[in-house]
């Protein structure tokens, strides 16, 4: 799992996130050419997916707190 940074030293969060799906949809489109293959394009899928939610939470939390 990734470390989420600071907001004062990850001012691109958003983008950063943005950037991971777009890859991650790029991929995706791979077809698998053995099971290993579709195995690992899981993992890799499975942590993409973790660091977009990790990004997008820190700075749902952080603009949460800067409302409230």
């Amino acid at each position: 799992m990734s470390e989420v940074v600071p907001a004062h030293q990850q001012p691109g969060r958003l983008e950063e996130a943005k950037n991971i799906a777009l890859g991650w949809r790029i991929i995706g489109q791979i077809t698998p050419h053995s099971l290993e293959e579709a195995i690992q394009l899981l993992r890799d899928s499975s942590a993409h997916a973790t660091t977009v939610y990790e990004l997008l939470s820190a700075e749902i939390s952080e603009k949460s707190h800067r409302q409230g």
